[in-house]
């Protein structure tokens, strides 16, 4: 409420709300998950979305564009990950909603389904060794995930939530964008040769 009385006081008005945080839990199957971890992760992931946009649609007077940022998660399974990818598709379910009661405000909403994405919570501490690792990471290998075969960087993700954000997807809403590589397609299934990767090695 602060934050949307702040930027109400200095803008005047919101055109774009990108809801992006989310924190995760430690991982393993639901008969481990205990209250206070549900409670934590629901208060931000699910509830901070909520009572964001609350707060904030009703500066968008002039129409505008919502984009939460969800996860594959929430419609590809992998083991360990039920908090996490359940509030994530408890996610992509209320962004439909949302569009559908906002739409006579003039205000469209999507979400964004990112895969795997390499960001400073994954770099080694020295230097020399994030920047091999980063670059390694996004470039396609052998192991890696989906049809490209490789983890997205920060910029892929950010031009998709651009476009949703934009008025180049004016006649887009109550839409899920998966930008994971292919990996909702054929999760880690698709071979370095099926990929079509197979000259790069020779």
């Amino acid at each position: 409420m602060e934050m949307a009385e702040a930027v109400s006081n200095r803008f005047g008005h919101v055109d774009v709300l990108v809801n992006n945080a989310a924190v995760r839990v430690a991982p393993g199957p639901v008969t481990s998950a205990d209250e206070t971890s549900w409670d934590r992760i629901l208060a931000v992931n699910l509830k901070g979305v909520a009572f964001c946009a609350k707060h904030v649609i009703p500066l968008m007077e002039m129409g505008g564009s919502i984009v939460n940022v969800a996860s594959n998660g929430a419609s590809v399974a992998r083991p360990g990950w039920s908090q996490y990818d359940a509030t994530k598709g408890a996610l992509v379910s209320m962004t439909q909603d949302m569009a559908c009661d906002h739409s006579v405000d003039g205000i469209r909403v999507n979400a964004v389904s990112p895969g795997w994405v390499i960001t400073e919570y994954h770099f080694p501490d020295d230097e020399g060794e994030a920047r091999q690792f980063f670059a390694e990471k996004t470039t396609p290998h052998a192991d890696g995930p989906g049809v490209l075969k490789r983890a997205a960087t920060p910029r892929e993700i950010a031009d998709a939530i651009l476009f949703l954000a934009s008025e180049e997807s004016s006649f887009i809403t109550a839409t899920n964008l998966p930008v994971d590589g292919g990996v909702g397609a054929v999760g880690k299934g698709l071979s370095w040769r099926d990929a079509g990767f197979e000259e790069a090695t020779e």
